[in-house]
């Protein structure tokens, strides 16, 4: 059919290609969202996602024109909108089984074969599976488009023009819609139903009566899914897609992460803050100032390595699990706490009992290296945990940001930065804090490193700095040791004995990793060996349980829910209409 450019064929036209625009943008930063947990926010992740949308919309854009031009209609085109809507209401279901099938062949892969590098194809392969079909048919829109509009060629520049300049408007309100509407307040399997929802409604415009009849029926089945998540036999839980143990209590997605509030995790008084799938912070609800993770009672090494502290800062909140110990226990101490995600604060305030009416305490909404580069003030300690197993901000790991953290303390100021990686030298888990124990070496002089745990490979590992090389190693097995004996400072050095977990610096090689700088720090390909794995074997179990069910050690049946279902059997009528229309050789 040959439009004329005033006509309402030609404001539907315009329409539907506002939406695919929309769509595209939506799609896009909406299955960051499902990535990221798994993957961690690296080049990686972004990059395959950015690349699979690209090669999508490019394959797209040569399909559809080139179908175009072979009998196009408007009931042709709109059918292509109602199969990228109906794929989409696909993902929210298979995002989950898809990336752990594709985590766990690349790993066998890189087990037997190929090298820990490998791994970093598995953000890719589960990016392409997810998304290259809607994209590909979201592509095929705006040549399609530009055909049916086309009266004659020359109009056909004024006609292109005008509906790549509504497609493109589409994708800056989905991409701004989705960033600062959708994402912070809505969760993400419910952005994405709405999506497919409004590409299935959209498309129906010039679609038969049983296609309207279809996208209603999968639209209420849709509003049950988001309304009534409680009944399982109707919903998909979206707690399985982040693997984490323990019930939900909180669940949200914030500017830099996706945020869950875990209830009885490995123990019915514990609760968890996950942070993109991954646990950041435990608390005990009948103790909620005491230091459960292992790895945060090597906090207060700071106060034993200096004496006198005054003043401590936290860079990273989290739970606040570090910060409200050292409150209660070390009352004579200034605690000012760093955090970029105020999310997090307001999660911390509501579900982790911090009080921030103490008048000992700071918190500063902001990027750590800002709040240092404009802070006046000097510290005592400074204890750095930002990082995590899947996201490490490359610019809290060089040398710059270490001279940064030298000139804010005091004099024979303590560093403690907590790390994740394997101490031996022979495994690709060591390479990104060998790195860091390498760069901190080209700042602090002396630098002393802690393992948390011996029998396990893959863990935290603490690094403790002291400016200008004011202690030795000869006299911090001393203080450790009169630390130790005194038992003067917390319950915490009662219970751990500091000196037997530290990790001699010769034991620690350096010549095959990098110094890092701003100029250069390959933190993601040097974090992708730990992103890949998993923190223990029991943690494993415990994912597989969760998303399997009780029985996921002896079987991998999975229950099929009402959602899948229902959009399956649609899918399976649709494919026969569709083969109804393609056949359809007439001009409309």
């Amino acid at each position: 059919m040959i439009l004329k450019s005033s006509s309402t064929a030609f404001t539907i036209l315009l329409l539907l290609v506002f939406v695919a625009g929309l769509a595209t943008m939506a799609l896009e930063f909406s299955v960051s969202r499902l990535l990221i947990p798994i993957f961690g926010s690296t080049i990686y992740t972004w990059g395959s996602l950015i690349g699979v949308v690209l090669v999508g919309l490019s394959s797209g854009y040569h399909l559809g024109g080139k179908l175009a031009d072979k009998n196009p209609n408007f009931e042709k085109f709109c059918s292509i909108l109602f199969s990228a809507g109906l794929y989409v209401l696909f993902i929210p279901i298979i995002s989950a089984p898809v990336i752990d099938f594709t985590t766990g062949i690349m790993n066998t892969l890189t087990d037997d074969n190929l090298g820990s590098y490998i791994n970093n194809l598995n953000s890719l392969i589960s990016t392409f599976i997810l998304i290259i079909i809607p994209t590909l048919l979201l592509g095929m829109i705006s040549p399609y488009a530009i055909k049916l509009a086309t009266k004659s060629l020359d109009r056909l520049g004024n006609t292109s023009g005008n509906l790549y300049s509504v497609s493109t408007i589409g994708s800056i309100v989905g991409t701004f819609m989705t960033v600062f509407l959708l994402i912070p307040f809505v969760q993400i399997n419910h952005i994405l139903y709405s999506l497919g929802i409004l590409l299935l409604v959209t498309s129906t415009i010039k679609l038969k009566f049983f296609v309207k009849v279809i996208a209603v029926v999968l639209s209420l089945i849709v509003c049950v899914v988001i309304f009534f998540e409680d009944m399982n036999v109707l919903s998909l839980d979206f707690e399985n897609l982040h693997f984490h143990p323990g019930r939900v209590i909180y669940e949200t997605e914030t500017l830099y992460n996706h945020l869950d509030v875990i209830d009885n995790y490995n123990s019915i008084n514990n609760r968890a803050l996950f942070l993109n799938g991954y646990p950041h912070s435990i608390m005990d609800k009948s103790d909620p100032n005491t230091l459960e993770s292992k790895y945060t009672k090597f906090f207060p090494l700071g106060l034993m390595l200096k004496e006198n502290v005054s003043k401590v800062l936290f860079i990273g909140g989290g739970g606040f699990s570090g910060p409200k110990y050292f409150l209660q226990n070390y009352p004579h101490v200034i605690v000012d706490v760093v955090e970029i995600d105020p999310k997090i604060v307001e999660v911390a305030k509501a579900y982790f009992f911090l009080e921030v009416s103490n008048p000992k305490l700071n918190i500063y909404i902001q990027d750590a290296r800002e709040f240092l580069n404009k802070h006046p003030g000097n510290y005592d300690v400074i204890v750095l945990d930002a990082f995590s197993k899947s996201y490490v901000p490359f610019h809290l790991m060089t040398i710059e940001f270490y001279e940064l953290l030298s000139d804010k303390l005091s004099e024979r100021g303590v560093v403690i930065s907590n790390h994740i990686g394997s101490p031996n030298n022979n495994e690709s888990t060591s390479d990104l804090f060998r790195a860091n124990f390498k760069t901190f070496l080209q700042v602090f002089p002396k630098v002393f490193v802690f393992l948390t745990d011996y029998s396990k490979s893959l863990q935290n590992i603490i690094i403790a700095s002291v400016k200008a090389g004011q202690i030795n190693e000869d006299n911090i097995s001393d203080k450790l040791e009169i630390a130790y004996l005194q038992k003067t400072d917390s319950k915490v050095i009662e219970e751990v004995n500091y000196e037997d977990y530290v990790l001699e610096s010769d034991q620690i090689s350096k010549n095959d990793v990098p110094i890092l700088t701003d100029q250069y720090a390959p933190v993601e390909n040097l974090l992708d060996p730990i992103s890949s794995k998993p923190y223990s074997i029991e943690e494993q179990s415990n994912n597989r349980s969760s998303f399997f069910g009780e029985n996921a050690n002896n079987s991998t049946k999975v229950i099929i829910s009402l959602p899948l279902l229902s959009i399956t059997i649609t899918t399976i009528v649709w494919m026969f209409s569709l083969r109804q229309i393609w056949k359809n050789t007439s001009l409309q």
